[in-house]
């Protein structure tokens, strides 16, 4: 993305004083002096409108991956499905309208974690990561706890 060029005033352009005289440069050069010694200014180049600048598009198994791996990392989430060749079932899936998504994630969750809590930062997390990352707007976001396991290292692993 381009960022539109505003013409600001050069060192070589020094202001009137209030005769409108060209005001005296220290060491005693004058604003036409300094501007035949300085190099030629580059040309300022109008801003492009938005709508010409091109599109850029993002798939929605794209905004899935980001939101999943984001889900992973909030605490006390231990896995999030995403969606693959050998997934069958659940899986984290993107809607998008526009710029404006729906996201629906599916969690296992460390027993015994607060549900609510640790779903509000997923939420939380997942929505400030994939705005983040792809300028998009969430409208919301589903999340299924499929799970609860037990915290790691309690059940051999």
């Amino acid at each position: 993305m381009t960022t539109p060029v505003e013409h600001r005033a050069t060192p070589t352009e020094a202001p009137a004083d209030v005769r409108g005289l060209p005001a005296q440069r220290p060491g005693g050069t004058s604003p036409a002096d300094a501007a035949r010694s300085a190099p030629p200014a580059l040309p300022v180049r109008p801003a492009v409108p938005a709508e010409r600048r091109g599109k850029t598009d993002i798939p929605e198994r794209v905004v899935a991956r980001i939101a999943a791996r984001a889900a992973r990392e909030v605490a006390r989430v231990r896995e999030v499905r995403e969606r693959g060749p050998l997934t069958f079932g659940g899986r984290t899936h993107a809607t998008l309208d526009g710029d404006l998504t729906v996201l629906r994630l599916d969690v296992s969750v460390e027993y015994p974690a607060p549900l609510r809590q640790v779903t509000e930062a997923v939420r939380r997390h997942v929505a400030d990561r994939v705005s983040m990352l792809t300028g998009l707007h969430i409208d919301h976001i589903d999340i299924d706890v499929t799970d609860v396991v037990p915290p790691r290292g309690e059940d051999g692993r």
